[in-house]
């Protein structure tokens, strides 16, 4: 058996098997989300940064 064969087979039984695409898919998907969250909490962090920074500017200003 040459390596071009020993190659071929190994594909198709990589190929075949479905486990393995599932895991990559849950990979991505779990990327996705990371990017996601991230980008929600810098903007969430920054918007309540801004309240609380109007917040303590108006109690100085009481005083």
């Amino acid at each position: 058996m040459s390596t071009v064969d020993r190659v071929r087979r190994w594909l198709y039984r990589v190929a075949a098997h479905q486990e393995g695409a599932t895991a990559a898919e849950y990979a991505l998907i779990l990327a996705l989300v990371a990017v996601v969250l991230i980008s929600s909490l810098s903007a969430l962090g920054a918007a309540l940064n801004e309240k609380i920074r109007a917040i303590i500017d108006r109690i100085a200003n009481a005083w």
